[in-house]
């Protein structure tokens, strides 16, 4: 006698509880089956050959069948048509019919010539690129099957010593030094290094042209001509006018950007701001105002009615707005009109302003191109320093070289005219810092008066030094 086993009734309200309670074995099953038929098919579809196999030999030995093995290029040849390994886990291992039959085959993109390509591949095939690759791909083959045949010739001439790789001859000592006494060390260490030396570098491709040394003024010298002399001063005077007119440019851009306010005027302005609003001497408007009020709440605004407009108003108001968009429209079509019989005047204007433009435009890389041409190579960051004009005033010259006073260094001058023309990299001064030293005064029982006084004067020049 069977017992059933009375079912346990549990709450299922949980996601948890329903599967701990639920017994759902059977479904699993059901899906199982039907996937392992979705892999492998149904039994009661197939046909008896795919199932049975008739076995005819029986339990003999195999008769192997004579079939000549492969050669290796037949088997590449063979595994091309297969697919690849890395690509066989993107195939479908399903045998699940695709559900939408009419689907439609994308091809992946560049597989399909597009009318661009169509179109060069045609133009090339016109003008013979595609046979001239072909025949040059072809010469290339014919080269490579040459020089393998090359390097797998059988060597004829037995002409070559394969024991004499080891004398000092060979190895290119000459034979002043082959002798017994000599080591192969020394012989191979005083053997000219043309071998081993490393091979010169390649010209470079743009050759770099430096300017001469400058030559200075001739109104330089220590006894010049008047001529001479003044129209260096001329060019020290526009320099000197330059430099004045851009250190007045940043004075004007920085400083005097700023007006500057004193203390009494800064101090009026303070309280002429805090004391708006407040009866004061400096704005009696308000006293009088005081006195004038009873303690009475009145609006600065009068009231406002709402005035409603009559009809004659309001025609005349739309009179008016038409009237006026009448007077626009008339101004517009009488400047189309005007426009109308400038085009010519118009046109002239235009083609000489594009004449010169394109002329301003051949003169501007006219001179990009002579700049490039003359430009030095670009060694660092630092541009050189510019060449001042060095003048020697007329008080100290002096027909003599002894009482010459000299104001350049020469060392320094040579060093950046080399910079000038490319020949150095441009250096940058470099300015320490100088440290602000604190001094502390030390009191002490042998301390005389008159080094406090020093001390405290010179604490007062510090700050009067501070200040200005």
């Amino acid at each position: 006698m069977l017992l059933e086993i009375k079912k346990k009734r549990v709450s299922k309200k949980n996601k948890a509880a329903w599967r701990k309670y639920s017994d759902i074995r059977d479904v699993e099953e059901f899906l199982e089956e039907q996937r392992l038929e979705e892999r492998l098919g149904r039994f009661d579809t197939k046909v008896d050959d795919e199932l049975f196999v008739v076995d005819l030999k029986g339990d003999g030995v195999e008769e192997k069948p004579d079939i000549k093995p492969l050669s290796a290029k037949q088997r590449k040849r063979a595994a091309l048509e297969e697919t690849p390994r890395c690509f066989q886990i993107l195939l479908p291992s399903s045998k699940v019919e695709d559900p939408n039959k009419k689907r439609n085959i994308s091809k992946p993109v560049g597989s399909r010539p597009t009318a661009l390509s169509k179109l060069t591949a045609k133009r090339k095939s016109e003008k013979g690129v595609l046979q001239k690759k072909i025949e040059g791909a072809r010469k290339n083959r014919k080269i490579a099957r040459q020089e393998k045949k090359k390097s797998k010739a059988v060597l004829k001439n037995f002409d070559k010593n394969l024991w004499g790789g080891s004398l000092p001859e060979v190895k290119g000592i000459p034979e002043t030094l082959c002798d017994d006494f000599i080591s192969p060390e020394a012989q191979l260490h005083n053997v000219p290094t043309t071998q081993r030396l490393r091979p010169k570098p390649p010209l470079p491709k743009t050759l770099v042209t430096r300017a001469a040394v400058e030559t200075p003024h001739p109104g330089v010298s220590y006894n010049p001509s008047f001529q001479e002399h003044q129209e260096l001063l001329q060019d020290v005077v526009k320099h000197e006018e330059k430099m004045m007119k851009k250190e007045a440019h940043i004075n004007r851009v920085t400083s005097k950007l700023f007006r500057r306010v004193t203390t009494k005027s800064k101090e009026n302005q303070w309280i002429e701001e805090m004391s708006e609003g407040l009866p004061t001497p400096h704005n009696p408007q308000i006293e009088e105002h005081s006195d004038d009020t009873d303690n009475e709440y009145r609006a600065i605004n009068p009231p406002v009615q709402n005035k409603k407009k009559d009809h004659k108003a309001r025609r005349r108001q739309k009179e008016m707005i038409l009237e006026k968009e009448r007077l626009k429209r008339e101004k517009i079509d009488k400047k189309k009109i005007t426009d109308i019989y400038k085009l010519r005047k118009l046109h002239t204007s235009i083609t000489k302003e594009e004449k010169k433009l394109e002329e301003d435009r051949k003169k501007r890389e006219s001179k990009k191109q002579e700049e490039e041409e003359k430009a030095l190579p670009a060694l660092n960051s630092n541009k050189p320093p510019a060449k001042e004009p060095d003048f020697v005033p007329p008080e100290d010259l002096s027909g003599d070289l002894r009482r010459l006073s000299t104001k350049t260094n020469l060392l320094r001058e040579r060093f950046e005219s080399l910079q000038r023309r490319g020949a150095l990299a441009g250096s940058k001064v470099m300015m320490k810092k100088k440290r602000k030293v604190k001094s502390y005064f030390k009191a002490g029982h042998k301390v005389t008066d008159n080094e406090v006084d020093k001390y405290l004067e010179k604490i007062k020049k510090s700050k009067s030094k501070v200040s200005k």
